[in-house]
Order: structure tokens, then C-alpha cells, then sequence
């Protein structure tokens, strides 16, 4: 056996249209490449300049237990997936693209793969986008599909399938979500936010929402010590994305993480275990549909105010937009939230990540790509290791595929089939898609604005005029949106793919700062074979049995006789 890393692919989506500066990124990024100036447009301060900044609505895909194939994770991975999602979908239904476009910040949503790991997928993203920032060589920075020059930017090393991350931006803050299916109190809430400027803006807008129905309560300080390693007055959080964000920003950007819990987790909740499952604990759909509402009109508050930090005035601005809450019967959420408690494959999420997989064949067209690693019945939510058919991405240069290219020879190019792909599993397909059809259609909300129907990706080709700065998709309702997702890596910061290799080959990077350990799993090579006896059936089992049995009674029979003998001849 060897080794492999865990990791996957994260999904991260922005409500809104794209800006200029995003329509004219891959022009003006690949111009300044080929001139050898640089291709990242980051600023001393590592942003991006001219962009909105943005604020992050992130959740973890992933959870871990003893037994990793029996890892429901109910209350710590899926209930966190369905409110994140409902709060995109709700915020894509009730605000229009100029309503959006016109918040001093942009909304961006992050699905983050094995989180359970050290946070691997949200550092990963974290990092790239703004912390320090990634940088590719000029020479090494090519259209992800060859002979499409409209494709995003990719680089062929470091390994980067997309740099479509770069567009992103100043990060403003984050809120997270984490455990909200069972209730440590019963319709109660909790706040955890980091005593930074964000982070009460965050804790005063939710605490503002409490209704009769849910209450919002700051979380108590946990002993009164700051432990979170920080040389700054910021408290201790909950396992979240935002640990990330706080850890490689020194403190320097918060936000605040919502739960079902105060100073410990709820009972019955079994974090991080096999039995935390909608079986033995069921899940409050009431608390996920309110938790979603929260995370939705808060979104919309952080990203309206303009910097003053009036909770008060955003808040109530968030409730008037999105005016009614969303309710547990809500026919997404119930059906949505089967196929993330009960049954993984479902027909609703296989027929977003059916989408999804369509999207990639024709962006990259390579037709054989697959759904990917399913998610299971009853779900499993171990994140699983980083290998090609669980999202490592690959770079076919002449019909030969590596896990990242750096010869000097320019053979990427050479061959019209050259392009960047890469197989996500079946969970992040499916998110991708949905995000897509959640928050594609703000562009089409104007009445004047009617949405193309479609039977197929190249429908979606031309003539959707409502997609503002960005390709229009198919999505599972046959209507073409506007691509709001996009994959990202989710690679220990460690390690990197090894250059002009097969996949399944790393290296340990040579600036490693050994911040956390690095987290691999045993990957049998599909050389090692396996002995199959055919199974003899009950009868032969049971003549084993009755002979094993006839055994012991002549032994025993044997025994007595002999003892009988050696004590008549005075022997015993």
C-alpha cells in the first residue's frame, strides 16, 4: 500500500453578477503573462485591486468518526450543507442582480472539503485567494482548456485547474454555521463571534432576528480565557472555516459562527461519531429552516452596511428584502434535506450533479467523466483521499494526464485535446449545480428579462443576455442560468502535486511553514489482489460442526477409558 493525502474538492459561489473587472480578468491576466508582467493583480496587501470586498457565508462538507465508512454526520456536516444552501437559494429568490450589485460587499458562499482534517479545504482556498495570495509563473499560465481562449485561466504548476479564485478579492469577514439541527436548549440559538468589529456586527444583526418562534443568544465566554492562540483580544471559537480565516489573517479579519450550542455541544448530538445520525437523533427541521433564514438576512445585512457597522439599520434592511422566512414544509427543504439525512443518492441531487458533470464535459470535452463517489445510503461524509477520481485535478498534455507539468518544452498547446480536468465527487458536483440554479437566476428576476429554456450546455451557448459578465449553463429545471460555482482544490498547504508525474504523486512543498500535521490515509494499489472462496453453504458448515463435535465426545470417551485402565492397574 501507499499513502495518499485527504482531501477533495471545495465549492464556492457568488450572488451577483460578475463586474467588469471579472469580465475582462482572463484578457487582461493572460495578456500580462504573455509580456511577463504579473498575472495575479495583487496589490502589496496581497488583494485583488478593484473589487468589491467580499464577505463569506462557509460551511464544512465533511465530518469524521471512528469507523470512516459510517460517518452519517447528521447534526456536523449535513444539517450545515442544507442551511447554507437554503440561505443561498433564498437570497438568490428574493434579491435581484442590481440589488445585489449595488451592496458595498459582495456575498460569497463556501462549501469547504475536509475541514475535519485541519481545515484543509478552507486554508487551501484562504490561502490562494488572499493569504499571501497565489502567484503562477507567467511562463506556466495557460487557458484551462486549450483551444477554447475564452476557458479561465489554469496553472500547469503548482497545479491550479482554475484561477478563477483571483477574481475574489478583499475578504471583509465570515460567518459560519455549525451544529444547528439539535438544540442544546430548545429553540434557542447561539452566537460565537470574535470580539472584532464584524464579528459583534454579526452577533448584534442575529440577536436583532429573535422572534417568538427562535431566540438568538450571545454565547457565554468559555472560562474567560482567550486560548485560540492569538495575541489579540479574540475569543474562542467553535471548529469552523472562520478558525481558518482568523489563523492565517493574525486576527486581522472575524466574523462570528451560528450553532445549536453554548459552551458545549448539545446531548444526543454525537459529534464526530457513527451514531450521529437522523435515526437516532432526529433533526429539527424548524431550527435548519430558521438557521437558514438567519444566515440569509444576515449575508444581506453584512454586505449592505457600508462600513459604520449599524446592526440595527442592516438588520431591518435584511428582513424588509427578504421579508418572509423561510418554513420547514418548504417543499427544497424537505426533499433536499431526505437526501442529505437519509438517502445520499437521491434523484434530486443526482439530477444537480448530472448537470454539473454535463457542464464539465462540455467546458472541457472530455466525455468520460463519471458522477463521481457517491454519497451512500444512508450519506457518509468522510472526506475520503485526494486521487483523481475523488477530485484531484489533471493536465493532459498529448493524450498523457499528470498531476502538474513544468517542462520547459511547451508541449501543453501542442495538441488540440489538451485541457485541465478533473472528476468531483458526487456531493460537490451536486452543490455545484445547485448553486448555480439558486443563484443563477437573479440576472432573470426583472420581469423584462425572460429565461431561455434549454435541452443541453450548448443551448445556454449564446443568446442569454441576462447573464451579466458570465457564461449562462443548463440547469435541472432545462433553464439557462448564470454560472455562479466554481470547484476549488482541497489540498493540505503541504504538499503539492509532483511536476511531470502520473496523479497520485506529491511532494512536501519547500516553504513549509509545518503549521498542522498532514493527514494521509492507506491506498491499495488496484494491483493487490484478493483470494474469493465460494461459499460452501449450511451444510457443509454444519458437518463440520457435528463432526467437531463426535471429536470432542470420543476424546472425552478416550480419556475416561484410559483413566479407568491406568486406575485398575494401580497406575493412577
Amino acid at each position: 500500500p501507499k499513502c495518499l493525502p485527504i482531501g477533495g474538492t471545495s465549492v464556492w459561489s457568488a450572488a451577483g453578477s460578475a463586474t467588469s473587472e471579472d469580465q475582462e480578468a482572463n484578457a487582461r491576466r493572460l495578456d500580462d503573462a504573455n509580456e511577463g508582467d504579473d498575472v495575479n493583480n495583487f496589490d502589496d496587501d496581497g488583494n485583488n485591486n478593484g473589487e468589491r470586498p467580499v464577505f463569506i457565508v462557509a460551511t464544512n462538507m465533511d465530518a469524521t468518526s471512528q469507523f470512516h465508512d459510517a460517518t452519517p454526520a447528521a447534526n456536523t456536516a449535513a444539517t450545515n450543507i442544507l442551511a447554507t444552501l437554503m440561505a443561498a437559494k433564498l437570497i438568490g429568490s428574493s434579491l435581484d442582480t442590481a440589488t445585489l450589485d449595488g451592496f458595498s460587499k459582495r456575498i460569497l458562499f463556501g462549501f469547504f472539503q475536509a475541514e475535519s482534517y485541519g481545515f484543509v479545504g478552507s486554508r487551501a482556498f484562504l490561502r490562494d485567494v488572499a493569504y499571501p495570495g497565489f502567484a503562477c509563473d507567467e511562463s506556466l499560465t495557460v487557458n484551462s482548456v486549450f483551444k477554447n481562449a475564452d476557458s479561465p485561466l489554469a496553472c500547469l504548476y503548482p497545479m491550479r485547474h482554475s484561477l478563477d479564485f483571483q477574481s475574489v478579492g478583499e475578504i471583509a469577514g465570515m460567518l459560519t454555521v455549525d451544529q444547528i439541527g439539535v438544540l442544546a436548549a430548545e429553540q434557542n440559538f447561539y452566537v460565537h463571534d470574535d470580539n472584532g468589529n464584524m464579528g459583534q456586527f454579526l452577533s448584534y444583526a442575529m440577536q436583532a432576528q429573535s422572534s417568538d418562534d427562535f431566540t438568538v443568544n450571545a454565547a457565554s465566554e468559555i472560562n474567560g480565557e482567550d486560548d485560540d492562540h492569538f495575541d489579540d483580544e479574540t475569543a474562542t471559537l467553535p471548529p469552523t472555516p472562520l478558525t481558518s480565516l482568523l489563523a492565517l489573517s493574525g486576527g486581522g479579519v472575524g466574523g462570528a459562527v451560528l450553532t445549536g450550542y453554548d459552551d458545549r455541544f448539545a446531548q444526543n448530538s454525537y459529534y464526530h461519531s457513527h451514531l450521529d445520525s437522523h435515526f437516532v437523533t432526529p433533526i429539527d427541521l424548524d431550527a435548519v429552516a430558521a438557521a437558514a433564514t438567519l444566515l440569509a438576512r444576515t449575508a444581506v445585512a453584512a454586505a449592505y452596511d457600508g462600513g459604520d457597522y449599524d446592526y440595527d439599520t442592516a438588520s431591518a434592511y435584511a428582513a424588509t428584502v427578504i421579508a418572509e422566512p423561510l418554513d420547514s414544509s418548504d417543499e427544497t427543504l424537505v426533499e433536499l434535506a431526505d437526501c442529505l439525512l437519509v438517502v445520499g443518492d437521491c434523484d434530486l441531487l443526482t439530477s444537480y450533479a448530472e448537470m454539473a458533470r454535463k457542464e464539465l464535459e462540455y467546458e472541457t470535452g472530455v466525455s468520460s467523466l463519471g458522477l463521481g463517489m457517491p454519497l451512500e445510503n444512508p450519506p457518509n461524509y468522510y472526506a475520503s483521499i485526494y486521487h483523481s477520481s475523488y477530485g484531484q485535478p489533471v493536465v493532459l498534455v498529448d493524450g498523457v494526464s499528470y498531476g502538474a507539468y513544468n517542462k520547459d518544452d511547451g508541449a501543453y498547446g501542442k495538441t488540440k485535446s489538451d485541457t485541465f480536468v478533473h472528476q468531483p465527487k458526487f456531493l460537490s458536483l451536486a452543490i455545484h449545480g445547485m448553486m448555480n440554479a439558486f443563484l443563477g437566476k437573479t440576472d432573470a428576476n426583472d420581469e423584462a428579462n425572460s429565461i431561455k429554456s434549454c435541452s443541453n450546455m450548448k443551448d445556454c451557448s449564446s443568446g442569454v443576455d441576462y447573464c451579466t459578465g458570465a457564461a449562462a449553463v443548463c440547469s435541472k429545471d432545462k433553464v439557462c442560468v448564470c454560472a455562479r460555482s466554481h470547484y476549488h482544490m482541497a489540498l493540505d498547504e503541504a504538499l503539492e502535486a509532483a511536476p511531470n508525474n502520473f496523479t497520485g504523486f506529491f511532494q512536501v512543498v519547500e516553504d513549509d511553514e509545518e503549521i498542522s500535521a498532514m493527514y494521509t490515509e492507506p491506498f491499495w494499489s488496484n494491483e493487490v489482489g484478493i483470494k474469493i472462496y465460494k461459499d460452501a453453504g449450511n451444510k457443509g458448515s454444519a458437518a463440520v460442526l457435528a463432526s467437531g463435535i463426535l471429536s470432542a465426545v470420543g476424546c472425552v470417551v478416550v480419556t475416561l477409558y484410559m483413566r479407568k485402565q491406568l486406575v485398575k492397574e494401580k497406575l493412577y
